[in-house]
């Protein structure tokens, strides 16, 4: 398959990864034709080692122009690549063929993106590494825009047609799930998503309770535009209630240690509190969290 490819990488503060991120990136099989770094107020080193790869194109903007559908529209403008490669700052991939895997689809008209497997760190705490255990190892193909499941899109890891984004560009509205809308919007279109779990990278969150809060929170805010969601008190205890119990349970089975049984549900009350808050009257939440 002959196809120009071009991976988008969006940065902020990422000095400690950016390297391995780039030195994998360019030691694929398939050799990109070229890369892209955004990066959005980086206050480390992380701008000065980008701009150590002269073949890096490198575009600076400020925090407050941050978004994450914005930056990647301004890294789709500043490339002709029919095919974009999006791709965390800190995702790793596994393994020498992660571009060839994921771009390998395209042949096929009708595929606007495909996403890739998230692995995560050997470091992982247990409740992240049972989030990430939703990937799996089999192929998927999505079609059907009327079943939600079915929208799941990741820009940590995923390859996008220029046509389609050409068609409907990332929303820069959203506080998230900029890669779900994105999806759902191709699915309506007549188009497929594909899940190809070859296309693998090492990518997981270790985050202080209060950043586990606030990225749940900023999903939740864009689930609610985009599919107008609300959640209830009873169904967030519920959710929070089946959260903890199979994390337990994965813990158990998996030989992780006995200390988790007592921290994960601290973890997913953090976690479902954010994806609560927007749904809950302001004077329930505001003495509880300061903005």
């Amino acid at each position: 398959m002959s196809i120009t490819t071009s991976i988008l990488i969006r940065t902020k503060n990422e000095a400690q990864d950016i390297s391995k991120t780039l030195k994998l990136v360019t030691s694929q099989s398939l050799k990109p034709n070229d890369i892209v770094v955004v990066d959005s107020g980086s206050t480390d080193e992380t701008v000065n080692i980008v701009k150590q790869w002269s073949d890096v194109k490198l575009i600076q903007i400020q925090p407050e122009e941050f978004t994450f559908g914005r930056s990647l529209n301004i890294g789709f403008k500043s490339t002709e690549a029919e095919i974009v490669i999006a791709l965390s700052a800190h995702a790793f991939p596994c393994d020498r063929y992660w571009l060839q895997n994921l771009v390998k689809h395209f042949d096929d008209l009708e595929v606007a993106g495909v996403y890739g497997k998230q692995v995560s760190q050997p470091d992982a705490w247990p409740s992240v590494q049972r989030d990430l255990t939703f990937y799996g190892d089999q192929l998927r193909i999505q079609t059907n825009p009327d079943n939600p499941s079915e929208h799941f899109f990741s820009n940590a890891n995923s390859a996008i047609r220029r046509q389609c984004w050409e068609k409907h560009c990332f929303d820069e509205t959203l506080t998230g799930g900029e890669d779900r809308e994105w999806a759902w919007m191709m699915l309506r279109l007549g188009y497929k998503i594909v899940y190809e779990p070859e296309a693998a990278v090492y990518h997981s969150h270790n985050e202080p309770l209060l950043k586990v809060y606030q990225r749940a929170y900023r999903e939740a805010l864009a689930f609610e535009l985009i599919y107008g969601e609300k959640m209830s008190l009873h169904q967030a205890l519920g959710k929070w209630r089946r959260s903890v119990l199979a994390d337990i349970r994965f813990i158990l089975q998996n030989g992780k240690s006995y200390e988790w049984i007592l921290r994960a549900p601290i973890y997913r009350l953090f976690w479902i509190y954010g994806r609560l808050k927007p749904s809950l009257a302001a004077p329930i939440w505001e003495p509880f969290v300061k903005r």
